[in-house]
């Protein structure tokens, strides 16, 4: 770590953070052990008084050969009073504190597939929008390679590529009075139809379509529901549009209205036996940030037989960054995985937004009460079931909420607003 100081030029406070997190990470278990032993109480706080001392002053997010030969030398003394995980600890959690505004700055522009140890943005936490708080985002036992503001990509992801999408201002922050809705179109999947196929046995399902005669009716009553109760985000359920209708809702001037939206999803390339995808879009004012290909199957029961979804599933995870935000959308099942949730938890979005098709919520509870909690998540389930809505929100009292309207409506959450939030029209 000294070296790489040494040896250049220049580097932005982001990478040296992540750097000093990457020694954390390989000492994670001395650290967790020896962090409050009171022999090394004054010398990591000696190491942090000369770092405020002597840095500052120095405001740029760059820094130049000469500070960083500063630097350096610092974490040399330290390292004869102290032990280097422990000093790398220290110095890392300061300069993140001290330089947080500048952190998620480094990633602008940023669109590509991060690996194992990289930088990763932590953006401002919605637990600041509540009165009452799960607790402090700062200090809920985070783990060593973590700070409040950066962390590392993990050694695992889950057999899935992790993508970073920077979005800026596309992408609006989550902030109190926030309307956030959860559009119903079905309240079963008996409004719905599919091609049945068995391929070597296996009895698939695919084309998913409403059928319902009333249902491009239902999907324009839920638009004209959300631009007139002022929505900053809507989300559709899985499955709810095919792409006959996604071309109408995407080219509706009303949904140009909206700042953010989950255009549910739908099956593309459904027309022959090989599979398709199961695609969801997210729209900004009309415009398309993403479109994310669900991971995993998903099964129906067909009278007496289980069929399974036939589709190519997607290999990415991409979470989407704004200077305040970041969303990350999934579809139905793949929220429900453990190891992509632990994943999830790792990545740590302030708003994860879950399209899904299930005669079930039980799951979706759980982790979106997982989720408030840590890394304190807004979670939004827009479901076709019993259960249409399911949001989790990081306070102390009722960290979960479900909902039921009327199809046709939207189920609306209000960030931070009443005992509840929750407010139907």
């Amino acid at each position: 770590m000294v070296d790489e100081l040494r040896q250049r030029s220049t580097m932005h406070v982001t990478e040296i953070v992540a750097a000093l997190l990457r020694v954390c990470r390989a000492q994670a278990a001395y650290i967790d052990q020896h962090k409050t032993e009171p022999g090394l109480h004054r010398p990591l706080l000696a190491l942090e008084a000369r770092l405020r001392a002597r840095f500052e002053a120095w405001r740029r997010p760059r820094w130049i050969a000469a500070r960083l030969e500063e630097l350096a030398g610092e974490l040399e003394r330290a390292c004869v009073d102290a032990p280097a995980a422990l000093v790398a600890w220290q110095a890392s959690r300061w300069l993140e504190r001290r330089s947080a505004r500048h952190l998620v700055g480094f990633f602008a522009g940023v669109d590509r597939v991060v690996t194992s140890g990289d930088p990763w943005p932590i953006v401002e936490s919605p637990a600041l929008c509540y009165d009452v708080p799960t607790g402090n985002p700062a200090n809920r036992g985070r783990a060593a390679d973590r700070g409040e503001w950066l962390a590392l990509v993990p050694d695992d992801t889950a057999g899935v590529d992790v993508r970073l999408r920077w979005c800026g201002a596309w992408l609006p922050p989550v902030k109190r009075g926030t309307r956030i809705a959860v559009g119903v179109v079905a309240r079963s999947t008996e409004d719905f139809a599919f091609d049945r196929l068995e391929p070597d046995a296996a009895p698939r399902f695919y084309n998913v379509r409403p059928s319902a005669p009333d249902y491009r009716a239902r999907v324009d009553a839920v638009i004209t529901h959300a631009v007139a109760a002022g929505i900053d985000v809507l989300v559709l359920p899985e499955l709810s549009l095919t792409d006959e209708l996604h071309a109408w809702f995407v080219a509706d001037p009303r949904v140009a209205k909206l700042p953010l939206v989950v255009a549910g999803s739908r099956h593309v390339g459904a027309t022959t036996d090989a599979p398709g995808r199961n695609v969801t879009t997210v729209l900004a004012y009309g415009r398309v940030l993403a479109e994310h290909d669900k991971m995993s199957d998903f099964f129906f029961q067909d009278g007496a037989v289980t069929r399974h979804e036939h589709v190519r599933p997607g290999t990415s995870m991409q979470v989407l960054l704004g200077e305040r935000a970041s969303v990350l959308v999934l579809i139905c099942k793949d929220a429900l995985r453990e190891d992509w949730q632990s994943l999830v938890q790792r990545l740590a979005p302030r708003l994860l937004l879950v399209p899904a098709m299930s005669r079930e919520s039980a799951d979706f509870t759980a982790f979106a009460e997982r989720l408030a909690r840590s890394p304190q998540a807004i979670t939004v389930v827009a479901n076709i079931g019993e259960t249409c809505a399911i949001v989790g929100r990081p306070r102390r009292e009722l960290l979960v909420i479900a909902g039921d309207v009327v199809i046709g409506t939207c189920y609306v959450y209000v960030v931070g607003g009443g005992q509840s939030g929750v407010g139907v029209g």
